[in-house]
């Protein structure tokens, strides 16, 4: 999966809540992959 557009997060706080969803959603075992469009 490859998107057509990207997101910068360059709020400190943003980074942290997008880093602790993608934690949880890892930790999950119902949850098989995730795709996201930011820009690390």
């Amino acid at each position: 999966m490859i998107p057509q557009t990207w997101v910068e997060l360059t709020d400190d706080e943003s980074i942290k809540k997008m880093n602790r969803l993608l934690d949880l959603l890892d930790a999950d075992d119902d949850v098989q992959a995730t795709y996201h469009n930011w820009d690390e």
